[in-house]
């Protein structure tokens, strides 16, 4: 019997260490910058593909290594700078998202408010109306990086969406609660990095699961698609919240 060659097999890195390795990275390279709130455990699970146990394991890690910090009921924030990295100025933003819970209430409000207007938009659905929200979604495409124009489409949108509705007072509300929100979706969307960079593409294509379901002037779809959506926009901002 021949002498058999057995080569050593390469390890690969075990997923948790691969999470927590991608998150510092961006640590690293100020792209997540202290005060920052990390995403949901269910965005990084689906960004990455992988259960959230598995996401659990890599903030645990990172938190062993004084990175980040989880404050109860609020969330997880990063906590040091790479030691490599000149002082940063404080963001005009920071303070929004280190409060309270004013943004998840903002949210909140969101999945009630907007999930009724998508309701009432496809049951008042107009070739007229359905044209201003589909412009709204084809100026989310963009070539290279994200514009500004990248953000006032998506806030188009949720206003193209609220006036469909019919109702005055309910798209005032929406409008009330959307314009707060410009810096925090404005420096989401600008996130570059392997874990945010998909943002504003995921955000396009559940508006056009939305449009579907106003062309389809399937109510019931489009409240489901709306609220869902908010929920799925709060994980992304690090906020988790319930649409019923």
């Amino acid at each position: 019997m021949s002498e058999m060659t057995v080569q050593p097999v390469e390890r690969r890195p075990h997923l948790a260490e691969h999470i927590a390795k991608s998150l510092s990275d961006e640590i690293a390279s100020g792209r997540l910058r202290p005060g920052d709130r990390l995403p949901t455990e269910q965005f990084l699970s689906q960004n990455f593909g992988v259960s959230r146990n598995v996401v659990r394991e890599g903030i645990a890690t990172l938190r062993a290594q004084g990175l980040i910090q989880s404050r109860q009921g609020v969330g997880v924030f990063v906590s040091a700078a790479p030691p490599s990295a000149e002082p940063l100025a404080p963001r005009e933003s920071a303070p929004l998202l280190d409060g309270d819970n004013t943004i998840r209430n903002m949210f909140e409000v969101r999945a009630v408010l907007e999930s009724q207007a998508a309701a009432l938009a496809a049951s008042h659905m107009t070739p007229r109306t359905l044209k201003t929200i589909q412009a709204a979604v084809l100026r989310m495409q963009y070539e290279g990086e994200p514009t500004l124009d990248t953000v006032n489409a998506d806030l188009d949108f949720h206003r193209a969406v609220a006036a469909a509705s019919g109702n005055d007072y309910l798209e005032t509300m929406i409008r009330t609660v959307l314009e707060p929100m410009r810096a925090l979706i404005t420096m989401n969307f600008a996130r570059r990095g392997p874990v945010f960079s998909n943002i504003p593409h995921a955000a396009r294509g559940e508006h056009e699961e939305l449009v579907q379901a106003l062309t389809d002037r399937n109510a019931a779809a489009a409240r489901q698609i709306m609220g869902q959506h908010i929920v799925s926009a709060a994980s992304r901002f690090g906020y988790e919240i319930k649409f019923y």
